[in-house]
């Protein structure tokens, strides 16, 4: 699976990308919101192993894994998931992680929209989410910018990395999705 867009190239992620990835998985910035502590190189290498082979958004995690690469540098710059969350209502989320030195480029923005446009012209995905920590302004700017729609803020619903956090909910269907 490929998708491609004007400044990236989303692929399945392979072995040979640890040295792009480690970065970020190691950035304590970068993983702040996210459910996984940071990895060293040896867990990036053995996270891998399994990763290469999430090639599908089946019901529940993992799903799909896809490398952002930047077509300029070939650098993976960020990765990102969807997974089935309600196969009866063909509902996907989505989540991402970029590396520090590639943000506020609009490269997130950009690949959401591939995963996005793939989501709902080839899978027939009817609704995707996105839930996300309210303190994380950044991706709350970028699933806003793309058109979702907040539509629940569960409080102190997620105990993570030794605190009660509070999420927001945002939600796009298909029919109010143009076609980017």
């Amino acid at each position: 699976m490929l998708i491609e867009t004007e400044r990236l190239i989303l692929r399945p992620l392979q072995t040979e990308d640890v040295d792009d990835i480690l970065p970020y998985h190691s950035d304590l910035d970068s993983i702040r919101y996210i459910p996984w502590d940071q990895r060293d190189r040896d867990f990036v290498v053995d996270w891998l192993t399994r990763a290469v082979t999430y090639l599908g958004i089946q019901e529940g995690p993992p799903g799909l894994l896809l490398a952002m690469v930047e077509k300029s540098s070939g650098k993976v710059i960020g990765q990102l998931n969807s997974a089935m969350t309600d196969r009866a209502n063909l509902t996907a989320d989505v989540g991402y992680i970029s590396h520090p030195n590639w943000r506020g480029r609009g490269f997130v923005n950009e690949a959401l929209t591939g995963l996005i446009n793939y989501l709902f012209t080839e899978e027939k995905v009817h609704r995707v989410i996105a839930d996300i920590d309210i303190r994380n302004l950044d991706s709350i700017k970028v699933v806003e910018r793309l058109g979702f729609r907040r539509e629940a803020t569960f409080i102190e619903n997620d105990f993570l990395k030794g605190e009660w956090c509070s999420m927001h909910l945002y939600a796009l269907l298909s029919r109010e999705w143009p076609s980017k």
